[in-house]
């Protein structure tokens, strides 16, 4: 049995809700998976579950790891179906491939700066940034290449080399 349906592609309180269930808690870097695996979807034009891979780059360890239940909630990619990879390094960014095209996102500096920031803070102070993270415009929080072919990835530096 086999999904047939398309992923979402429009970020909503459900979509949330699941990753939350999923995830165990909300937080920022959640919700930055979500809006970087809804990005991916959108730009090319992909249905997710099976016809995408991606490639995280990212420290695999809390807090910029929830970034990865956030994008398996949002295109359906999971590291069972063996179609998410996770290449431990500094940053946060996300490569995805589908149907002969590419893009990378790579979480701005400024972006994860002000999201660790306010991690320390209050719950009030948390949810008004994942509600920041939610309405903010894509290109304010990412860095985006892309292209036809098989992503021209980066080097895949373990972190232990950075």
């Amino acid at each position: 049995m086999r999904v047939e349906t398309s992923k979402d592609r429009m970020y909503s309180k459900a979509l949330e809700e699941k990753a939350i269930e999923f995830h165990g808690h909300g937080g920022p870097f959640m919700v930055i998976g979500l809006r970087v695996g809804l990005t991916a979807l959108k730009m090319l034009d992909s249905r997710g579950w099976f016809d995408l891979e991606c490639k995280a780059y990212l420290k695999w360890a809390p807090p910029d790891s929830c970034v990865l239940d956030g994008i398996q909630t949002a295109t359906g990619c999971t590291m069972g179906k063996h179609n998410m990879e996770v290449i431990e390094r500094l940053g946060v960014e996300a490569e995805f491939t589908s149907q002969g095209r590419w893009v990378r996102l790579r979480v701005r500096d400024e972006v994860l700066d002000k999201v660790k920031e306010t991690l320390g803070r209050g719950e009030a102070e948390v949810r008004g940034l994942m509600d920041e993270l939610v309405a903010a415009d894509e290109v304010d929080l990412f860095e985006v290449s892309s292209g036809p072919g098989l992503a021209s990835s980066q080097a895949d530096t373990p972190l232990s080399q950075v």
